[in-house]
Formats: structure tokens, C-alpha cells, sequence
């Protein structure tokens, strides 16, 4: 997938975070692999209409940052587009540095666990869509698992304030479970040939995803042909 397949209409800030999302559903365990084909789509095509999509990024991504906070906001997406802009030789076919990706990805986490400490996660309503947008490839991209078990349940606590986006909580617990080698709980991560990894209940699969504001699988899985 590159860049200009990504749908139109959408800002140069939001192809950026829809590529990094898709980047991330590599397998933890294998952080120097290239990404896995991804079951999630945040693009502007995507229907909106499904069960718990009140909860989904898409529905936050026009929330503006407070004004007390735009400068972490601006920050944060700053961070995020320079990780981002050290794996772009992997959308151009070129090969990828990974020591500048991994001291990247470290300093990023060692910046952010600073802007972090006293009053945790930043919400929705703070830094806004765009902001927790950031925020949340920041955390998935770490490699301080440690850390990234921290921010889960900080995210937890958002959610429950309906302040930040159940998918990216969803997201991130499923690459937790895989990177201890547990089966995932929403079925966010496919194999490359587009079956699922190992989902726990599947017969309540969909109902666990509209808890999170993902959409029902099949749903789901449309748009990738899309995004390819």
C-alpha cells in the first residue's frame, strides 16, 4: 500500500495517521518485520452507520484541540510525522533503517512518558482528534512494552469518559494479547492472507467490536480492497 492510494478527501495529516495505523499490525515480537495487512479502515469512505460507531476515531477526528493544550497537540503531531517520515522509504520500495526507526521510536517514548507523567494520557476534549490521533501511533509504535501496558489503561479510563476512541483502545489490547501470544479479543489483526489471527469467542466477535466502535467484521474487512 502507498500513499497515493489512500481515498481522497481526506487532510495530509490524516493519510499520515491512517498509513501509520495500517503500518502498525506487525507482530510485536518481530518489531523489525514490515507491517501485516491491517483489518481496520478509518477512511473516509467507511460507513459510519454501524452499531457503536459513536465510539470509533472517525467520529473525534474533527474535535479541535483546547486551546490550553495546543501546544502539547502540536507536539505530539510533530513526533508522530517524524516517525513516521523515517519508515517512508518503505512505501517508495526502498529499504528501511531500522536503528534510526528503533532510536526514533525510543526517544519518542522517552519524550512522551516526560509530557505524561503528572497528569497521564491526554484526552479528546484536550488536545482533540488530530492530537489523541498522534498520541495514539506514539504508544503503538513504543517499544516499552512496560509503558505501553501503562498508557492501555490509562486509555481505559478515557473511554470510560467517553474521552477517547474505543477502536484505538481495541487496537491496542489485541497487539498486547499477540505479543504475549494470547488470541486477540476484537479481531484486529489479520495475516497477510487475510485470514484472522486466533480471536477468542468468535461467536461474539462483533458484539465485542461495536463495544469499542470497530464495525462488524465483514464490514470490516470490505474497505481493504480500497486501501491495497
Amino acid at each position: 500500500m502507498t500513499n497515493d492510494k489512500m481515498p481522497v478527501g481526506l487532510s495530509a495529516f490524516q493519510k499520515k495517521i491512517i498509513f501509520l495505523i495500517f503500518s502498525s499490525f506487525s507482530v510485536i515480537a518481530l518489531a523489525e518485520q514490515p507491517f501485516t495487512k491491517p483489518i481496520e479502515s478509518v477512511a473516509e469512505s467507511c460507513d459510519l452507520s454501524f452499531p457503536g460507531a459513536e465510539l470509533n476515531s472517525r467520529h473525534f477526528q474533527d474535535v479541535k484541540a483546547a486551546d490550553s493544550f495546543k501546544k502539547q497537540a502540536k507536539i505530539l503531531i510533530a513526533m508522530s510525522e517524524h516517525e513516521q517520515a523515517v519508515r517512508n522509504h518503505f512505501t517508495k520500495g526502498q529499504p528501511i533503517d531500522w536503528k534510526e526507526v528503533e532510536e526514533t521510536d525510543r526517544k519518542n517514548t522517552r519524550d512522551f512518558k516526560k509530557m505524561i507523567e503528572k497528569e497521564g494520557l491526554f484526552s479528546v476534549s484536550q488536545i482533540g482528534g488530530q492530537g489523541v490521533a498522534a498520541e495514539f501511533s506514539l504508544i503503538q509504535r513504543s517499544r516499552d512494552f512496560a509503558f505501553q501496558r501503562n498508557a492501555l489503561d490509562m486509555m481505559r479510563r478515557l473511554f470510560a469518559r467517553q474521552d477517547f476512541p474505543g477502536d484505538y483502545l481495541a487496537i491496542l489490547e489485541d497487539q498486547l494479547l499477540a505479543k504475549d501470544g494470547k488470541p486477540q479479543i476484537y479481531g484486529t489483526r489479520v495475516k497477510p492472507d487475510g485470514s484472522l489471527y486466533p480471536v477468542i469467542d468468535k461467536d461474539q466477535l462483533d458484539a465485542r467490536r461495536a463495544s469499542r466502535g470497530l464495525a462488524p467484521l465483514r464490514q470490516a474487512i470490505c474497505p481493504m480492497s480500497k486501501a491495497e
